[in-house]
């Protein structure tokens, strides 16, 4: 099974009393697509909203609470703090994870299907990190899961590379059937934008 994740997340680095700066990057979102229909989305509420500079705040969190919280529930939960109502632990998020990828199956069962998961992301790097940190270590990824994530954005390079060197294409992104973007900086969102992505790649 082929999977297309999305998430937001916070970066930046602490400054203990005593030692050095240690860099950190915080989910705030979720978002996975698989290529079955399935959908998936999560907010965590292990945040800290005081830890996101103005441009996530402004692009990403309000947005998220402008369609999370609607009505009267905008007077009892604030954008700093709604997503510990409507949020989740990571830990819940991480086995909603291995519930949604089917991964109580035996790694053996995988090795002799095409079920085994494969993560597909845009600009995955990040995303793949905060992804795997919700597992733990790199080596704690659940058995069966690939150890990276391919990334979109380096296949749209190459057959961007290839099909100008032979039939003389202009920008791909300027093609009708390149999919757009809507809803950006949401996690589900941009996922879903992924698979549409790799299906005009796989047209090309």
């Amino acid at each position: 099974m082929i999977y297309f994740i999305d998430t937001e997340f916070i970066e930046g680095f602490y400054k203990p009393l005593f030692g050095k700066q240690r860099h950190f990057i915080d989910l705030i979102s979720i978002g996975i697509v698989c290529e079955d229909g399935r959908k998936y989305y999560a907010i965590s509420k292990e945040y800290n909203y005081n830890d996101a500079d103005n441009w996530v705040k402004e692009n990403v969190i309000m947005s998220m609470y402008q369609q999370t919280v609607s009505g009267d529930q905008r007077n009892k939960h604030s954008v700093e703090n709604f997503h510990k109502f409507y949020g989740k632990e990571n830990s819940q998020i991480k086995q909603d994870i291995l519930n949604f990828t089917n991964s109580w199956r035996d790694v053996h069962f995988w090795r002799a299907s095409k079920d085994a998961p494969k993560f597909y992301g845009y600009y995955s790097d990040y995303d793949w990190v905060v992804f795997c940190s919700l597992f733990g270590r790199m080596i704690d990824l659940p058995k069966g899961f690939q150890m990276y994530c391919i990334d979109l954005k380096q296949t749209f390079d190459e057959k961007q590379k290839f099909n100008n060197e032979r039939y003389k294409v202009g920008d791909l992104k300027l093609f009708s059937e390149y999919p757009k973007q809507e809803n950006e900086h949401n996690a589900l969102s941009d996922a879903k934008w992924n698979y549409e992505l790799y299906k005009f790649l796989q047209n090309l």
